[in-house]
């Protein structure tokens, strides 16, 4: 039986296809020039994955939260925030002997951070640090820490009325005063925050509601009065975006 050109044809298709799939697939890629490759190798933004995984802690997703956690202190594994956050994932998902170790890791960080020049603020250190005390057992140490920052914030942010009337603030306070065992300060933070508007059109995913520094509050039914005001905006969308404006913990820590 004779080659028509129409097995030609196919023959030379099948074979350009193969070609095809084997250089998507399979062909060693120069990382250099690829951009492909470059996409492959790509280390998720580190504020990208903080947003992330207070959204889902604030949609009680714990298992993408979870996964989260997990690239977050993969890329950044000396990272503050990947530590806090690792660890507070795992306190949320009952793994008590890994929050454990996590604690332990962040107080050994804050505890030399000498050698890591102009990383951090004095703000994020410091809140940090009274975490650490705390969730190694040494809370009235780091409940001391917390009202110290609180103090600190407040005499710098006094003067000047664009940084203490800011709702970020005010919540960041209420954190601080709520971790220092401060539960009628926080309240008053907590209710100035949202007047001044914390939390409009759902702009922090419900991470009010699961934070770990405002716990302490959960028991005080003045907290979810306050809180109820934001409730009535909450949106059910469950994706996950990058919002052009969420600063991750602790520059404020805590909001």
């Amino acid at each position: 039986m004779g080659i028509s050109m129409r097995h030609v044809v196919w023959c030379s298709a099948t074979l350009s296809l193969g070609a095809f799939f084997y250089v998507l697939t399979m062909e060693p890629m120069d990382r250099s020039t690829s951009p492909r490759a470059a996409a492959i190798d790509q280390v998720p933004p580190r504020r990208t994955l903080l947003v992330n995984i207070r959204r889902h802690l604030g949609m009680g997703q714990l298992s993408p939260a979870d996964r989260q956690a997990d690239a977050l202190i993969q890329n950044y594994p000396e990272d503050l925030d990947a530590i806090y956050f690792r660890t507070i994932v795992d306190r949320a998902l009952g793994h008590q002997d890994r929050a454990d170790a996590g604690w332990t890791m962040l107080d050994r960080a804050t505890r030399t951070l000498e050698s890591w020049p102009n990383r951090y603020t004095n703000t994020q250190i410091a809140y940090y640090r009274a975490w650490a005390l705390v969730g190694i057992g040494q809370v009235e140490e780091g409940r001391a820490g917390f009202r110290q920052l609180a103090d600190q914030i407040e005499d710098w942010a006094s003067g000047n009325p664009e940084v203490i009337d800011n709702s970020g603030t005010q919540y960041n306070l209420a954190c601080y005063r709520s971790m220092g065992d401060e539960p009628d300060r926080a309240i008053e933070h907590w209710d100035r925050a949202v007047a001044l508007g914390y939390g409009e059109n759902n702009s922090d995913n419900g991470w009010w509601m699961v934070d770990p520094d405002l716990e302490s509050l959960h028991q005080d039914n003045r907290f979810w009065v306050i809180g109820a005001r934001l409730l009535q905006s909450r949106t059910q969308d469950e994706r996950v975006v990058e919002p052009a404006e969420i600063e991750p913990e602790a520059a404020g820590a805590g909001g």
